[in-house]
């Protein structure tokens, strides 16, 4: 499999099952009386981050893996101020998915890349490295994380929409 294939596709399919989810999570909330935008200020455990950081780290994630593999520079984002701005910042990250050239992407796998983390820890690896052990499992956490806080919240939300893409083959 190319660096492409696992990322590209992966992140675009499943930002989709994110967007839908919030939207999921909008109507709950409307159906059941409260402000969506409780919703976003949610988190699981007093220690980690609301769900908008949540829908911010998923879409950095995705998008630094790009600029990391293109050596383009890496762009900060900032967390949705409400549900519309979370669902623009997933488009805006498809669309920069999209637009991407797959054989950049790919030739990043043997590119040496380096992480440094505020509290001063480093990382050096090579793009292949990066995106199986640093940008994959970064992008997951943060979107199952997402998950998570609307489950918590009472959003009725299964499998089937978290992988939504998987359950739409079997309609075929």
């Amino acid at each position: 499999m190319s660096v492409y294939s696992v990322t590209v596709p992966c992140f675009a399919q499943m930002l989709r099952a994110l967007s839908s989810l919030l939207s999921k999570g909008e109507a709950s909330a409307l159906e059941r009386g409260y402000d969506p935008q409780i919703l976003l200020e949610s988190r699981l455990a007093p220690d980690m981050h609301n769900l908008a950081r949540q829908v911010q780290y998923v879409c950095t994630q995705a998008q630094e893996t790009l600029q990391r593999l293109t050596q383009q520079p890496v762009q900060s984002l900032t967390p949705p101020e409400n549900l519309a701005t979370a669902k623009v910042l997933i488009e805006r990250t498809l669309a920069v998915l999209d637009s991407v050239d797959r054989a950049q992407i790919d030739e990043g796998a043997d590119r040496k890349i380096a992480i440094e983390l505020p509290n001063g820890m480093a990382f050096d690896m090579t793009g292949v490295e990066y995106v199986v052990n640093w940008a994959t499992p970064q992008f997951y956490f943060h979107l199952i994380t997402a998950y998570n806080i609307l489950r918590h919240n009472g959003v009725p939300l299964g499998k089937a929409d978290y992988v939504q893409h998987m359950f739409a083959y079997l309609r075929q």
